[in-house]
Order: C-alpha cells, then sequence, then structure tokens
C-alpha cells in the first residue's frame, strides 16, 4: 500500500490487481476489480514508452442501479469526476495528457467483451489489448489514436481518503 498526503487530507492506494501476477484477460481483472470504487488503472504498452491510465470515483465494474442501458447486454455508468491519462514514460511531464469526461452519462461502459471502458472506447482493455479511440467522444479528445496496443504490464489500485 502507498500512501500520500494532499494538503490535509491523506489517501493511499492499495494494489488490487498486477496483470503480470493475476494474468492479463478481462476475466481476471473484473474478477479482481469488479465493484471496487475510487480506482486507478495503469497501464504499459509494449514497444513504446507510453504509461495509460484512468480515474474512475465509481470503479470499471460497478455494481447498483445507477446505470442506462442500451438494450443489450452493455450498461453505462454516470460518473461526473473520471478522467483518463497518457504519458511518455519519462520524468519530463510535458508529454502528459489528460482527458476528462465530457458525457457524463456514458463515463464507464460495463459489458462481457471489456477488462475496463472508460466511455465505449475513449480507453478500453480488450484482454491483453488497449484502445484509446475516443470514436464516441465521451472524453474530451486528447487521447485520440488508432493504434491497438498490447498491454505490457498493468495494475489497478483503489484509492481511500483518510
Amino acid at each position: 500500500m502507498y500512501n500520500r498526503t494532499r494538503n490535509d487530507q491523506s489517501y493511499s492506494f492499495k494494489l488490487i490487481y498486477r496483470g503480470s501476477h493475476d494474468g492479463i484477460s478481462n476475466e481476471s481483472f473484473r474478477k479482481k476489480c469488479n465493484g471496487r470504487v475510487k480506482s486507478l488503472v495503469l497501464i504499459k504498452v509494449k514497444d513504446t514508452n507510453k504509461v495509460f491510465g484512468g480515474y474512475s470515483s465509481i470503479g470499471f465494474c460497478s455494481l447498483g442501479n445507477n446505470f442506462i442501458t442500451d438494450g443489450s447486454n452493455r450498461r453505462f455508468y454516470n460518473s461526473l469526476d473520471n478522467f483518463i491519462f497518457s504519458f511518455e514514460n519519462s520524468e519530463d511531464t510535458q508529454y502528459m495528457k489528460i482527458s476528462r469526461v465530457v458525457n457524463k452519462s456514458q463515463a464507464i461502459l460495463v459489458s462481457d467483451y471489456n477488462g475496463f471502458n472508460f466511455g465505449w472506447g475513449s480507453l478500453s482493455m480488450d484482454d491483453v489489448r488497449l484502445h484509446a479511440n475516443n470514436n464516441s467522444n465521451n472524453y474530451e479528445n486528447n487521447l485520440k489514436t488508432d493504434t491497438v496496443y498490447t498491454i505490457e504490464e498493468i495494475e489497478s489500485f483503489n484509492i481511500s481518503y483518510q
């Protein structure tokens, strides 16, 4: 567990999933992360210096009835403060990109086809593949790419505030 302090507020990160230990698959991600709220995911992709990630105050595989459905097995969850990001694997933050949720009613999509899915493909895990295409425009358009990345390592943390 990692502890950090910001202003008067202290918060901690509890590792709940690591791909190299738990297996990089939709099933293993959902098994470890289902129902967890205030979660952060970090993804290192192969053959690049890029790291992607996302924060969800409602989790990635949320439970409960705060969702809308499109008539299929997909459920969209509402959140006001989710965001996704990417940066080059260096100490220089000038290459960091942050995209905040703009379509709050489709902040998280839960389906059988993804480990996690921010805004219907804005940032999504499909077993060992990572998509960051934002074709749905549910998040700001700072991360749009046509590249499908291969996940080298992925970690998810629960964040608690004290």
